[in-house]
């Protein structure tokens, strides 16, 4: 998904590991929980469970009751597979189940199959703008499916926590609290759903982008904890408007070597995937991403810009997984660089080898990076001979020929 450097859930998650015993936040949450009353008899949902541990809770905590089951939804197929890998056994009994596989399958959607009251144990995103799409997405899948009830147990590191997190569950709930903490972890613990909690919606934005030599406003969107929200980030903006001036000057995509094929690697909120759609209106092009949220957030930014035709499709894959080999012209990147704060050029380097495989000899990888760090070699070595096309004190696009 587009990045700059910061935390890029798209592709930067470790593998659950088999039992490493919870975390700070996990017992955090695992109390709260506890505290608010699991014995219930109701079925636990949890989300974006990074260590594997509150599901884990949560099959434990069900245990008893032959009928309930456990939820672990996901917006990360990397995470969704570590799960499915962890808890197979409990997958196969039916107690549990891990969305995943060939489609994404949003919150709501998910939430909506689980009967009765239910419990949610979730960690706290980073933007608080995911927080109470989170919150109003599970509203939703509660008041369409007549389920009984909802709470919410979400725990987060003490420093990152504002009293804007009340404030964005509160427009769902009734009441919100904090928990006791643990260490330098707390959770919000929020119940008594409202009788209306107002509907999920994508955050609205725009920008303006450069197709063929034409300036043209484009509207974006963004559902969850994706990337850059419904902004444009400068990183994909310098990328664009050097391969809009590539193809003004015939160097890919003319009548005669036509683009037939072109693929977005991490579309997060659509950005790139809308500019292809309407650069190339004959192709075939693909958005894809391992985030359900930048999957999500691609097809309403191509919605909300009339760009949706049989032809533009978006894909929640790792990595162009499903995509043959040697079948695409054009391939369009701007990759994580970063796991938590550290520099990490290991998340590059298996998407440098994944375009690699699926370009067509004579096809174009177009990579954007930060312009501190040094990846010519690397994107040569790679996949093949390498210009540089645009540079400014923050961003570097280089295009790379297979």
């Amino acid at each position: 998904m587009p990045q700059t450097p910061h935390d890029t859930p798209g592709h930067a998650e470790p593998a659950v590991p088999a039992s490493q015993g919870p975390d700070q936040t996990d017992r955090v949450v695992i109390a709260a929980a506890e505290e608010l009353g699991v014995g219930c008899p109701c079925d636990m949902v949890v989300v974006d469970d990074a260590t594997g541990e509150l599901t884990a809770f949560a099959l434990e905590s069900v245990a008893e009751h032959e009928d309930a089951v456990v939820l672990s939804w996901t917006s990360s197929l990397t995470l969704a597979a570590a799960l499915r890998e962890r808890f197979a056994a409990q997958i196969e009994a039916g107690r549990l189940r891990v969305p995943s596989g060939a489609g994404e399958v949003p919150l709501e959607q998910a939430v909506a199959e689980v009967e009765g009251h239910l419990m949610v144990l979730m960690r706290l995103p980073k933007a608080v703008h995911a927080l109470e799409d989170r919150a109003r997405r599970l509203a939703e899948a509660v008041r369409a499916s007549g389920q009984s009830g909802l709470e919410i147990v979400a725990g987060g590191r003490v420093k990152h926590m504002t009293r804007a997190q009340n404030e964005a569950l509160a427009t769902v709930f009734e009441e919100v609290r904090a928990s006791r903490g643990i260490g330098k972890s707390r959770a919000l613990v929020a119940t008594e759903l409202r009788e209306e909690p107002p509907a999920p919606a994508a955050a609205e934005g725009k920008t303006r982008i450069t197709v063929h030599g034409q300036l043209r406003d484009l509207a974006l969107r963004g559902i969850g904890a994706v990337f850059s929200a419904a902004a444009a980030d400068a990183g994909s903006l310098l990328l664009l408007d050097a391969l809009d001036q590539a193809m003004a000057a015939g160097e890919l995509g003319t009548p005669e070597a036509p683009v037939e094929a072109a693929a977005d690697l991490g579309c997060g909120n659509g950005l790139m995937t809308a500019y292809l759609a309407a650069a190339l209106p004959v192709a075939t092009v693909l958005g894809s991403d391992v985030d359900a949220d930048a999957v999500g957030s691609t097809r309403e930014t191509l919605a909300a810009n009339g760009l949706e035709r049989e032809n533009v499709r978006v894909s929640w894959d790792d990595a162009l997984s499903r995509v043959d080999g040697a079948s695409l012209d054009l391939v369009l990147l701007n990759p994580p660089f970063h796991d938590g704060t550290v520099v990490d050029a290991t998340l590059v380097q298996g998407l440098l080898d994944a375009a690699a495989r699926v370009l067509r000899p004579g096809g174009q990888l177009w990579f954007v990076h930060n312009s501190h760090l040094r990846y010519r070699t690397e994107v040569e070595r790679r996949v093949g001979p390498v210009q540089q096309r645009a540079r400014d004190r923050r961003f570097t696009v280089l295009s790379a020929t297979r």
